[in-house]
């Protein structure tokens, strides 16, 4: 398992018990209750966390210092935008406080564990990390308004995630607002073309810098995660990690039960592991090449030169239709040939359903809730 995420202690499906924390962020609310926890327990003096900022069609994030733990739903959706200000934000939190924590994708996750050890600090952070397929680039959202028929210069709010699970994206106007699955929202080419190859070439999706990974439960039973709220997949990786984990759920921030860590494993998980053929990628790949993954990487090579130019963004939105069949295209040939991908995927996907939890959390939402 150490070959797909990483490696871990324990695995966990929790979700935050405070219902207004779960329905306001992206997937179960964990990150925001434990560092409601944090801060409440004194377990950190402050947190720092991206807050959103929106800008003539931009939107993207500023890291922030925050000690009041009220405040904290204010931070508790996904930030689908680049976010700056972290060595300041950092250097500054370590300067004033004795302990912090820290929200982070897996890259900032690697820059804080190198910050913080060039200056002797690493006990002094704990790290919330967030799996991570790309990070849209500024012109992403700009892109994705237009894509809906939005005009930019009418919205004055952005909020990606949250309002159950798996949620929806809604965008304030001066003329009222309008939500969108998140998922269409992402699928609209807004996910798939907007991000820097530095993102196409990482392979880090599970974030192993982390004490924490934090994650969508992809892998497990739909329906019972959207009648509960929303539910997230942790990743345990730390000693601390572990305590935080248990002392959280005795304390009735989370609630949290054990599971077996193949849900952890997703699909973008593999095709972030898979090697590249197209570019430069780590030695560290832990599959061959498929139709699939170079379907991918052929579609975001075509799809980002078009994202590049605004003027191409009505081409770009008839390529991602065209895009969209050839994966399905390749996903047959993966199949039908019994390549490594496929058969590998066939396999996970089987020990998933084998291995759904029967106890605790599941046998709870069968019974009270009809799952």
């Amino acid at each position: 398992m150490r070959y797909f995420i990483g490696p871990y202690l324990s695995v966990f499906i929790a979700y935050a018990t405070d219902p207004k924390t779960r329905y306001h962020s992206a997937s179960g609310g964990v990150a925001t209750a434990l560092l409601r926890y944090f801060l409440e327990k004194k377990y950190v003096d402050a947190v720092v966390v991206p807050r959103s900022r929106f800008k003539q069609g931009f939107v993207y994030g500023v890291r922030t210092i925050v000690k009041d733990p009220s405040k904290l739903l204010e931070f508790s959706d996904s930030l689908y935008a680049p976010v700056y200000g972290l060595p300041r934000a950092l250097t500054y939190a370590l300067s004033k406080f004795k302990r912090i924590a820290v929200t982070a994708l897996p890259c900032h996750a690697k820059a804080i564990r190198k910050i913080s050890g060039s200056l002797g600090r690493s006990e002094d952070i704990f790290i919330l990390g967030l799996y991570c397929l790309y990070t849209p680039s500024l012109w992403a959202s700009k892109y994705a308004l237009k894509y809906f028929g939005i005009h930019v210069e009418e919205v004055e709010f952005v909020k990606f995630r949250g309002y159950g699970w798996p949620g929806y994206t809604v965008i304030k106007t001066r003329k009222g607002s309008m939500r969108i699955p998140s998922s269409r929202f992402w699928g609209s080419g807004f996910g798939q073309y907007f991000h820097g190859p530095g993102c196409a070439l990482c392979i880090d999706q599970t974030n192993v810098s982390s004490d924490i990974s934090l994650s969508d439960p992809w892998t497990l039973p739909h329906e019972c995660v959207k009648r509960l709220g929303g539910a997230t997949l942790v990743v345990v990786r730390s000693r601390k990690g572990l305590e935080v984990i248990r002392d959280a759920a005795r304390s009735g921030y989370i609630s949290a039960v054990e599971i077996d860590p193949v849900y952890t494993i997703q699909y973008t998980t593999l095709l972030k592991l898979s090697k590249r053929v197209l570019g430069r990628n780590a030695d560290t790949h832990v599959l061959p090449p498929s139709f699939t993954t170079i379907a991918h990487e052929v579609a975001y090579r075509l799809g980002h030169l078009l994202a590049s130019r605004e003027k191409l963004w009505p081409i770009l939105k008839i390529y991602h239709s065209i895009a969209s069949f050839a994966y399905r295209i390749a996903s047959f040939l993966d199949y039908k040939l019994g390549t490594t991908w496929a058969r590998v995927n066939r396999y996970i996907k089987l020990i998933q359903r084998m291995k759904l939890p029967k106890e605790g959390l599941f046998t709870e939402l069968r019974s009270k809730q009809g799952c």
